[in-house]
This record gives C-alpha cells, sequence and structure tokens, in this order.
C-alpha cells in the first residue's frame, strides 16, 4: 500500500488572488511539525485527486505568521477555512478529522 502524501505547501502571495475567482476555495494552514497538521493536509490531498477542479491550499501557519496571525486571527493549528465562490468565509474548523466527515462538509457548502 502506497504512503498518501500532504498536500504542496502554497505561499499565500502566491494564492490569494483565487480566492472569489468563482470557484469554492480551502486554505488548510498547518505545521510542518505537526502531526495533526499532516495528518489533515494528507487527507486534502485525498480529496483533490478524486476532485482535481477544487482549490485547496496548504499554507504553512508559522511561516506566514502574518498572514495566519494578522489576516485570519488564527490562534491554533491546523485550522481549515472555507470560502465560497465570491470570497466570503462559509465555515471554519481547528483540528483535523477524517474523510467521511470532509465530505458531509464539502457537500455542505457547495463544493460537491
Amino acid at each position: 500500500m502506497s504512503e498518501k502524501k500532504p498536500l504542496p505547501v502554497s505561499q499565500y502571495a502566491d494564492i490569494k488572488h483565487n480566492i472569489g475567482n468563482g470557484k469554492p476555495t480551502i486554505l488548510a494552514f498547518g505545521m510542518s511539525h505537526c502531526y495533526s497538521c499532516i495528518a489533515m493536509s494528507k487527507v486534502f490531498a485525498e480529496v483533490l485527486k478524486e476532485h482535481v477542479k477544487y482549490q485547496i491550499y496548504a499554507i504553512d501557519g508559522q511561516k506566514e505568521r502574518q498572514v495566519s496571525r494578522d489576516i485570519y486571527r488564527l490562534k491554533e493549528m491546523p485550522t481549515q477555512i472555507f470560502f465560497d465562490a465570491a470570497g466570503h468565509e462559509v465555515f471554519r474548523h481547528t483540528g483535523a478529522y477524517k474523510k467521511p466527515v470532509l465530505d458531509i462538509i464539502l457537500k455542505k457548502y457547495g463544493f460537491v
């Protein structure tokens, strides 16, 4: 059985223009040394394999401290922020969860 890989980490400056571009977007904030962050990133990578049109980006909340702290007011990681197609935040979750729970959230907020 092959090892699941986490999402590649993006720089916020490179992807922020995608928020509100007509497609729902998820920002997955985490840290490279956090077990729960890595586990959540692997779940999102699995979702992207099934739904290649999704916009899901992993952001290193420690390296991009000003973004995570000052723009999104994050206090804990992992934190996932879900945006609708217009760029409005519709859901925020702190912690990790398994794919079946994520599938329910994606459906509820119009990703599926």
